[in-house]
C-alpha cells in the first residue's frame, strides 16, 4: 500500500477512507456460498527435498491430511542442477528416482496435479543472492547452448508427467533473463512438450519482475504466477489493510488476463509465518525472525478475499507443505501446517468461505500496532 502524501489532515482522512472502501468493495464481492467452483484449483505445494518423494508413510499420510482441508490439487516439484548461473549446462536427476509412485498414488484418491519442474543451483545458496532470475548467459552461443539442454530437460520431465497421468504442467518458473525478449525460444520448447504432454500447460512467472514482460502467454492455457507482493500492513480493522493492498496487483494481473484471454493461477503464495512478512513475502525467514502466526493467517485470508471476485482468477497453490521436516524452523517458515494460516486455507477449500469475524484474533502478535510476546 502506497504511502499517502503530506496534504491536510482532510485528505489524508480521505486517502484513508478510500482505501478502507475499496478492502470494503472486495470482501462485500468475495464469492457467496457454496465456494469454490469445483473448477477452482484448490491447490498446495508439496516438497520433497530431492524430487524424488521417497516417503510413501509419510504422503500417505499427508494425502489424509490434504482430503480433509478440500484440497484438490497438488503441485510437485521435480530438480535439475545447473552449476552456474552464467554456464549453459544443465544435469537432469536421475529419471530412475522421478516420483511417479507418489502422482498416481495421489490421483487415484483423486487429487490432480501439477508438474513444475525446477532448475536450481548451489550458487543460489552461496549468500551471493543469486536466484533462478540471476541466470543470464554471456553471449548468444550459451544462450542457445542453455536453451537446448533446458529443452531436453523440460520435454523428458514432461513425457514423464505425462506417463504418470499428470493433469497440468508448468514448461519453467522464474527465469526472467531467459524469458526478456525471447518468445521465440520458449514458444519452440512450448511446441515440444505439447508434442509429449496432453494436458494444461503454464509457465509460473515471477509476478514482480517477469510477468510483464512474457509476451507468449497466448501459446499457453493459463497464465501462471507466484505471487510474492507487497500488501503492506494490516492497518484497518479485520486485516482490511492487507485486502486493500492486493487492488494494484490485481489490477496488473486482470490487465495482463484480458489481453491474453488467459485464465490465471497462483502457481506460488505464501507467506513465512514472521512479523512483517506482508512487506516482504519473498524473503526467506532466517529463524531469528518474530513469529507471527496470526499475520500469516490474516495474509491467506486477504488473498483469498481480494481475488476470488475476479473473473479470471481460477485457483491458488499454497507454499508449501514438506514430505519430511526440513532444515528450517516451523515457527518462522512457509508452512501453514499447524498454524491459524491452515484453518484459513481448509475453512475457503471446504466452501464456507471468508472466516467469520473473529476468527483471526486482531489483537495476537504481529498485527500492526500490537506486541509481540
Amino acid at each position: 500500500m502506497m504511502d499517502l502524501p503530506e496534504a491536510p489532515t482532510r485528505r489524508k482522512f480521505s486517502g484513508g477512507l478510500l482505501v478502507v472502501i475499496c478492502a470494503l468493495a472486495m470482501v462485500s464481492a468475495a464469492p457467496a456460498g457454496p465456494w469454490p467452483d469445483p473448477a477452482f484449483q484448490r491447490g498446495v505445494v508439496y516438497s520433497s527435498w530431492d524430487g524424488s518423494y521417497p516417503h510413501h508413510r509419510a504422503w500417505t499420510a499427508h494425502l489424509d491430511h490434504f482430503a480433509a482441508l478440500g484440497v484438490t490439487w497438488i503441485q510437485i516439484l521435480t530438480f535439475a542442477h545447473q552449476p552456474q548461473v552464467t554456464a549453459p549446462r544443465i544435469v537432469p536427476n536421475d529419471a530412475r528416482r522421478w516420483p511417479t509412485a507418489f502422482v498416481k498414488a495421489a490421483r487415484a484418491r483423486g487429487f490432480r496435479i501439477l508438474v513444475k519442474p525446477h532448475v536450481w543451483s548451489r550458487e543460489f545458496y552461496d549468500g551471493s543472492k543469486r536466484w533462478r532470475g540471476s541466470i543470464k548467459m554471456s553471449d548468444e552461443r550459451r544462450w542457445r547452448a542453455w536453451f537446448e539442454n533446458y529443452e531436453r530437460f523440460i520435454v523428458a520431465e514432461a513425457r514423464l508427467a505425462a506417463a504418470a497421468g499428470a493433469e497440468m504442467f508448468s514448461v519453467g518458473l522464474e527465469y526472467g533473463e531467459a524469458t526478456r525478449n525471447r518468445g521465440g525460444e520458449w514458444r519452440r520448447i512450448i511446441s515440444r512438450v505439447r508434442a509429449v504432454f496432453p494436458g494444461t500447460l503454464t509457465y509460473s512467472a515471477d509476478g514482480n519482475h517477469e510477468l510483464g514482460h512474457i509476451d507468449f502467454w497466448d501459446a499457453l492455457d493459463v497464465i501462471g504466477v507466484n505471487a510474492y507482493f507487497d500488501i503492506g500492513e494490516p492497518r484497518w480493522p479485520g486485516h482490511l489493510g492487507l485486502v486493500a493492498g492486493w487492488t494494484p496487483h490485481l489490477a496488473r494481473i486482470g490487465r495482463i488476463a484480458r489481453r491474453f484471454h488467459r485464465p490465471v493461477v497462483f502457481t506460488e503464495a505464501g507467506y513465512p509465518s514472521v512479523v512483517g512478512a506482508t512487506r516482504r513475502p519473498w524473503q526467506w525467514p532466517s529463524g531469528k525472525e518474530t513469529p507471527a502466526p496470526a499475520l500469516q493467517a490474516a495474509a491467506y485470508d486477504a488473498l483469498m478475499l481480494a481475488a476470488t471476485k475476479a473473473p479470471w482468477f481460477a485457483g491458488v497453490f499454497w507454499w508449501k507443505y514438506y514430505e519430511s521436516p526440513e532444515n528450517i524452523s516451523h515457527a518462522h517458515d512457509y508452512s501453514p501446517r499447524g498454524k491459524p494460516a491452515e484453518a484459513v486455507l481448509g475453512n475457503w477449500y471446504r466452501g464456507t468461505g471468508a472466516l467469520p469475524n473473529g476468527a483471526i484474533d486482531p489483537r495476537m502478535p504481529g498485527i500492526e500496532g500490537n506486541p509481540v510476546r
